[in-house]
């Protein structure tokens, strides 16, 4: 069962990664054509890990604090003001640059599963299931849907990881409190 997605203006968080996402455009309210939220990292955040969205663009707009991105094997610093769109297939990252905590707007064009994902992950964390680096039991982790989110790494075929996760999610599901 999937929880509800959220609604524009609700905040949820991650305490352990150290993120804080609020909700500006939803899935629903874009017909799926958008997925837009605050995006804030604590300063000792770690960056999610390279990834790519094979049919997604994402697109991010620094609001406050310094920006490290890696895009197409670019590093670029960029501060308030600084934007940087990925098209998809083009592995990417983003995370603080320094110490201080960073905030961004986030864009997804289309939405796909990306907002389930990100609620999952968050709960994830919030139970005491995921270390500061995001990381966990990979069948739990699995439960998170990485593969209807579009959340791959680079240089693993995307078939192979999506019928992998796919595995992973069925098994994850039987693990104790994986159905919330």
């Amino acid at each position: 069962k999937s929880p509800a997605l959220m609604r524009p203006e609700e905040t949820i968080e991650a305490p352990t990664m150290g993120q804080r996402i609020t909700c500006l455009s939803n899935t629903v309210s874009t017909g799926g054509e958008l997925l837009r939220f605050s995006f804030w990292m604590r300063g000792d955040a770690s960056p999610p890990p390279l990834h790519v969205h094979p049919r997604q663009q994402e697109s991010i707009e620094v609001v406050g604090g310094s920006v490290l991105s890696i895009s197409g094997g670019v590093r670029r610093v960029l501060g308030p003001g600084g934007t940087i769109s990925t098209p998809p297939g083009e592995p990417h990252t983003v995370g603080p640059a320094g110490e201080d905590a960073v905030e961004m707007i986030v864009e997804f064009r289309p939405a796909l599963g990306f907002e389930h994902f990100m609620e999952r992950t968050f709960a994830l964390d919030r139970a005491g299931h995921l270390n500061a680096k995001g990381r966990g039991n990979p069948l739990r982790l699995a439960t998170a849907r990485p593969h209807e989110a579009e959340f791959f790494v680079p240089r693993v075929p995307i078939g192979l990881q999506r019928a992998i996760l796919r595995a992973l999610d069925r098994l994850g599901r039987w693990l104790p409190d994986a159905r919330g």
